[in-house]
């Protein structure tokens, strides 16, 4: 098995979200690999079984990458292929920090996806799928 694995943070450039918003999305969307996957049901305690792959990620550099994508439906493209490909996804949805909790008839503001994860998995694999995508 190849040891050439990272994950890919997919952040939206169209929110114009400030740096240190964009870091936080990026650590959520990195944590939602094992978050999503946790098998236990104490609070006090996480059990997230791991794939041979999933485990030398995390026993070597844990390469993570961090990608801009220009727009919600881009995004979701983007997983689409991921998961055709048998890629894991995680998705991270929120408010925006610049649309107000109302819109303009008074209604609640929905929340959108703002910024998912693929893999980890080996670097071509994600690659074929964000390879034309630039670092944010």
């Amino acid at each position: 098995m190849s040891t050439n694995l990272k994950q890919v943070i997919l952040i939206r450039r169209d929110l114009r979200l400030k740096r240190a918003l964009v870091a936080s999305l990026a650590a959520r969307a990195s944590a939602a690999f094992f978050i999503d996957n946790d098998v236990s049901d104490h609070g006090d305690q996480m059990i997230v079984p791991l794939s041979s792959l999933e485990a030398t990620w995390l026993s070597g550099p844990a390469t993570r990458i961090v990608l801009g994508v220009s727009s919600e439906d881009a995004l979701n493209r983007i997983l689409m292929r991921a998961q055709t490909a048998g890629i894991s996804t995680h998705s991270i949805e929120g408010r925006p920090p610049n649309a107000s909790v109302l819109d303009e008839k008074g209604d609640d503001v929905e929340q959108q996806l703002m910024c998912a994860s693929l893999g980890p998995d080996e670097s071509d694999r994600l690659d074929e799928i964000t390879g034309n995508l630039k670092l944010i």
